[in-house]
């Protein structure tokens, strides 16, 4: 028997790692993990009991242990000087002026490593600065770029719903988001609205989109006109999740019916009429006999 537990580091990121049954730890309980052969410090946010015998990982993270008060004693100086860090890297990003913008800059439990993670619009050339950096604080420098969501993951914040953002919490890999999901939704096309804290489409426009879509298939699109009980009309709006479908009558009228009282009409009875579909004065016009211009003697 084994477990496999997947741990919140300190950074936002996530790892599954596994450890031999008889390591006492719970979920919520901070831990020490080896990742890579770098030990970190992270917090257990779920625990499986696997049968069979111990074995490492595929990932490579294992379980030490589950951290003592000397492991949080130590935790909060690496803190403190990772404080100093970042302000030695700001004053040499000001320095070297490069166009970067830092998300997080933090040593690894043994200090061993500093990790220094930015956002920047292009690829820029940083040998100068971990050179520099390497030789003020002594220590290795693994710099990585990352994403704007990765950004956002890391720093945390609140959403526009009132609650932490969904990727702090449990929101563990990005799927594809689009306009289209929110259109589906019927949500307005304001960047405020649909724009999440790090500047790109909100990662929630996914969760109910399948629902919409297929919830959306049996109602009509806007402006087919349609037969209903006090007459035809045209769809102007529709709550796909209530199944009512607003229509305007052909004398003005505008009310709110339940799908199944919303039949398109058949395709004969919505087809142009014959000869082209047009107007019945220009047909006219066509037919009318040309004056002939008047002669002078």
């Amino acid at each position: 028997m084994y477990r496999l537990l997947s741990v919140q580091l300190e950074d936002g990121g996530a790892v599954t790692a596994s450890g031999q049954a008889d390591i006492a730890i719970h979920e919520g309980d901070v831990c020490v993990v080896e990742l890579n052969r770098v030990p970190e410090l992270g917090r257990v946010a779920q625990l499986v009991e696997k049968p069979g015998e111990w074995a490492t990982h595929p990932a490579g993270a294992v379980l030490v242990r589950r951290a003592t008060l000397h492991d949080q004693a130590k935790a909060k100086e690496n803190a403190v000087l990772g404080r100093m860090a970042l302000k030695a890297t700001l004053k040499r990003i000001d320095e070297l002026r490069l166009p970067m913008h830092l998300v997080f800059v933090r040593y690894s439990f043994d200090r061993a490593i500093l990790h220094i993670a930015y956002t920047a619009d292009e690829n820029l050339e940083c040998g100068e600065l971990i050179k520099s950096l390497a030789g003020e604080l002594r220590t290795r420098i693994e710099l990585r770029q990352t994403g704007v969501r990765d950004a956002a993951r890391a720093v945390g914040g609140l959403g526009t719903c009132g609650r932490k953002l969904c990727c702090c919490t449990w929101l563990r890999n990005f799927e594809a988001v689009s306009v289209k999901m929110a259109k589906a939704q019927r949500i307005a096309l304001n960047p405020s609205t649909i724009g999440g804290m790090c500047g790109r489409l909100k990662c929630c426009l996914r969760y109910e989109f399948d629902q919409y879509r297929r919830l959306g298939e049996s109602l009509p699109r806007d402006g087919a006109r349609v037969q209903c009980p006090d007459g035809r009309g045209v769809v102007i709006d529709k709550d796909v999740m209530a199944q009512r479908v607003r229509v305007r009558f052909e004398d003005g009228r505008i009310l709110a019916l339940e799908a199944n009282d919303v039949k398109p009409l058949p395709d004969d009875e919505r087809r142009p009429p014959a000869g082209g579909g047009k107007p019945p004065h220009e047909d006219s016009r066509a037919q009318r006999p040309q004056s002939q211009p008047a002669r002078h003697p």
